[in-house]
């Protein structure tokens, strides 16, 4: 039995899942396992995987097209390690990723401990470092991810690429198969709700790299801002009330300027201050969507650069 089992859903990118395998193999802790799920009709995937000798690797292909979620909890279920790790495909770790991860892990102080770590996250002309500051003591979940003292991206970060915990907790909560959007944030916001959760970094070093598609990144989040205003309607029970007010102004406040909606302005600003205390940055992020043109609200708000 290997102590970590790492899930990988994939679907047509053989070179991309090939590059996150290799680096999970040549990890500098070998007691592991890789489970690849292809999620689809996908033979020139399955034939790049078959081209890595080691026998740590498993291949897994559905009888049908799952999605993410879907695939994630079938992988997961044939996991046999004492922890699981996720990453994505078009994401790869640090050889030392998981070594340092487990040793964080003996030092945890809760049952269900979340072992992360900084990113990485690379464009095609930029590096950042995120997150910008770790968790502070007591912090809630929901308010560390939403939560913003600056109006600067990438403040709270859980990537799912970083994230190693107990097999347990994806028993308690697996991942929603049945919602359409924001699977990772539901599922974080269900982990959060635990009161044997532990959020804990492994150092202060990045330990993963992730791929930042700003062109996916732009379809994949032109959504209409009122679904992520009933998003959070629905997960408010899940959030403190800091947290959903700093959701509508960051969050969905995003959605309604790549929507070119100016009308959102004031219904978003006008629910946060409803919902819950906001901060200054939070406030001055909502404003720079709305008055700031493009290029200088990625200088105002971009993340440190390496």
């Amino acid at each position: 039995m290997p102590l970590v089992s790492v899930i990988v859903p994939t679907y047509q990118r053989p070179d991309l899942v090939v590059q996150a395998v290799r680096s999970v193999l040549g990890q500098t802790m070998g007691d592991l396992e890789v489970i690849v799920v292809v999620d689809g009709l996908d033979d020139e995937t399955v034939s790049a995987l078959g081209t890595v000798e080691d026998t740590r690797l498993r291949v897994l292909v559905p009888p049908r097209n799952l999605g993410n979620a879907a695939a994630r909890n079938y992988g997961i279920a044939t996991a046999t390690g004492d922890w699981v790790a996720l990453l994505d495909d078009d994401d790869y770790w640090m050889p030392d990723k998981l070594e340092l991860q487990v040793a964080a892990a003996e030092g945890a102080r809760r049952e269900l401990p979340m072992i992360t770590a900084r990113v990485i996250a690379r464009g095609e002309d930029f590096e950042y470092v995120w997150p910008r500051r770790l968790p502070g003591e007591g912090e809630p979940l929901c308010e560390y991810i939403f939560c913003r003292r600056r109006p600067a991206t990438g403040e709270g970060v859980v990537h799912p690429s970083t994230v190693l915990v107990p097999r347990r907790l994806f028993d308690l909560v697996p991942f929603d198969e049945d919602i359409p959007r924001y699977v990772d944030l539901d599922w974080m916001l269900r982990v959060g709700q635990l009161q044997e959760l532990e959020v804990v970094f492994a150092g202060d070093e990045p330990l993963t790299v992730i791929s930042i598609d700003e062109h996916r990144t732009r379809i994949s989040n032109a959504s209409d801002w009122h679904y992520d205003v009933d998003w959070a309607l629905q997960h408010a029970h899940m959030m403190t009330p800091r947290a959903h007010a700093a959701y509508l102004l960051t969050l969905a406040s995003i959605r309604a300027r790549r929507a070119n909606d100016p009308a959102a302005f004031w219904p978003i600003l006008k629910m946060a201050l409803r919902t819950g205390p906001v901060s200054a940055g939070e406030l001055a992020f909502h404003v720079g969507n709305r008055v700031f043109p493009s290029w200088l609200r990625h200088r105002l708000t971009a993340p440190r650069r390496i």
